[in-house]
């Protein structure tokens, strides 16, 4: 998985894109290739301060038409990370079992449906 780190009006520190690095580096055995996941930093308010620390995430998988996009918010970015990589964690399970499956309505519904009528 091709992994691409990068602020948007701010300088990224070495310690917070290893975090990220590592944190995204986990779920490579789970997706195909060719993924590319990209993710970047965005600090909206500045020197004001506030929960204005973006991290967005856009994850393209092969066999989907639309990338898996994911955008959190926090004081922090490492907060907003590891919220992030909940919510990522959570997309590509889904993304998995879709596969797995083949599609929203598997075989297994259609068969106990027709079981069903035959039974009344």
């Amino acid at each position: 998985m091709k992994i691409i780190v990068r602020g948007q009006k701010i300088k990224i520190p070495s310690e917070l894109k290893s975090y990220v690095i590592e944190k995204v580096k986990k779920y490579e055995p789970l997706v195909q290739e060719p993924a590319k996941c990209e993710v970047v930093f965005e600090d909206e308010n500045g020197l004001k301060g506030g929960i204005d620390k973006v991290v967005k995430i856009t994850l393209s998988l092969p066999g989907l038409k639309n990338p898996i996009f994911i955008c959190e918010r926090s004081s922090d970015f490492m907060g907003s990370v590891d919220l992030a990589q909940e919510r990522l964690e959570h997309q590509i399970l889904k993304y998995k079992e879709q596969v797995k499956i083949g599609s929203r309505f598997p075989n297994k519904y259609w068969l106990e449906k027709e079981l069903n009528t035959e039974e009344e």
